[in-house]
């Protein structure tokens, strides 16, 4: 069993390039940025909100990674939305309709959920750990408190990991465009 732990700001760079190399083949986020680069730039980004809240959990040396949104706590707050613009703008260059395109779909779906939840941003295992089992020792260690857990996948091939570990696909969303993403609820 590893130890998992709260993640700090120094672990920043090299989650931000776990994460990266996790969705590096992933439909919906190769579609939005083409470039490894470019998404660990607006991983970055994310990171640097969501670590000082305390709910980006780490294992294994930096290779596996959770974002969760505690319940209510979800939406990016306008002041963490100004702080990513320029590094989104920069990461994303001309995909930049298609980056924020989706992510407000997905914010729009969210919109829907039942408030009583926590939400799974992310979860990614480096490619090098892969198949470890890494991810789900950092699923059942979800800070969720009994409450229900809810999370978009955006590559098929995670579909069944996620029904594995008590998730029921709740809907295949349509989007304007991209690659199709799915709904995930887990009470």
């Amino acid at each position: 069993m590893n130890d998992i732990r709260v993640a700090f700001l120094s672990d920043l760079p090299q989650l931000a390039s776990t994460l990266a190399d996790a969705f590096d083949d992933d439909p919906v986020w190769t579609w939005m940025l083409r470039d490894y680069r470019a998404r660990e730039r607006v991983f970055t980004a994310l990171l640097k909100h969501a670590i000082p809240r305390g709910h980006v959990y780490t294992i294994a040396g930096n290779t596996a990674v959770t974002m969760w949104s505690p319940p209510g706590q979800w939406k990016l707050p306008t002041g963490a939305m100004l702080k990513s613009a320029a590094p989104m703008v920069r990461a994303a260059g001309t995909r930049l309709p298609r980056l924020l395109g989706r992510l407000t779909a997905i914010e729009k779906l969210h919109e829907n959920v039942p408030p009583a939840h926590w939400y799974l941003e992310f979860i990614a295992t480096a490619r090098k750990a892969q198949g470890q089992g890494l991810g789900a020792e950092l699923l059942k260690a979800a800070p969720n408190n009994g409450l229900a857990i809810y999370l978009e996948s955006s590559n098929p091939r995670n579909l069944a990991f996620y029904q594995r570990h008590g998730f029921s696909i709740t809907g295949k969303p349509p989007m304007k465009s991209g690659p199709p993403q799915w709904t995930l609820w887990r009470d």
